[in-house]
């Protein structure tokens, strides 16, 4: 019987270890990034695209969020001498069916909030839509050291007339101020 339990045992062994060897490593948890197949290419942030439509009083927004990477751009070199290409996002909001903003934002468009030390070794990474407030539509940005979680936030508030605010987000939101936030809605 003991003879028995040692062969299933080890049975279990191999087949957990051939389980473990077929799976598909990712080393970096990032599949945002198109690597090339030799090292020395430049490595670029996957083209994004998104888009959705927001009710806020009696006006119908509309937003679009494009990102590609950019040729034109310098490109970052980390410390490992990889390098990768910048990206551009355009950022594009309709107000009842006019549109209101179409700008194109670079990490140059945030350098007085994050200092050309940051800014000449990261890259602009995403952008995305937050909440209203009471000044407009809030958009969340990032530029961020490539391939790290070193990055720096910052908050884009683009009032209804189309008039637009940039300011660096050093508080991250919390359950409370959401519960705070939804409570304020349903009244």
């Amino acid at each position: 019987m003991k003879r028995h339990y040692l062969w299933m045992m080890a049975l279990a062994a191999v087949l957990a270890l051939a389980a473990c060897r077929n799976k598909e490593q990712n080393t970096t948890g990032y599949d945002a990034y198109e690597r090339p197949e030799k090292s020395n290419e430049v490595i670029r942030m996957k083209d994004y695209h998104y888009s959705a439509s927001i009710k806020s009083g009696n006006a119908e927004y509309t937003y679009s969020v494009d990102r590609v990477p950019n040729d034109t751009l310098p490109v970052v070199t980390d410390e490992a001498g990889d390098r990768y290409a910048d990206n551009v996002i355009r950022l594009r909001i309709n107000k009842s069916g006019s549109q209101i903003f179409n700008r194109l934002f670079t990490k140059r468009t945030f350098k007085a909030y994050a200092g050309e030390g940051f800014i000449s070794k990261a890259i602009l990474e995403g952008m995305a839509f937050d909440k209203v407030v009471p000044q407009g539509l809030r958009f969340s940005a990032s530029v961020s050291y490539p391939n790290s979680d070193m990055f720096v936030p910052f908050s884009i508030t683009v009032a209804p007339d189309g008039s637009y605010v940039i300011a660096k987000d050093e508080v991250l939101d919390t359950e409370t101020d959401m519960e705070v936030e939804d409570s304020s809605v349903i009244e």
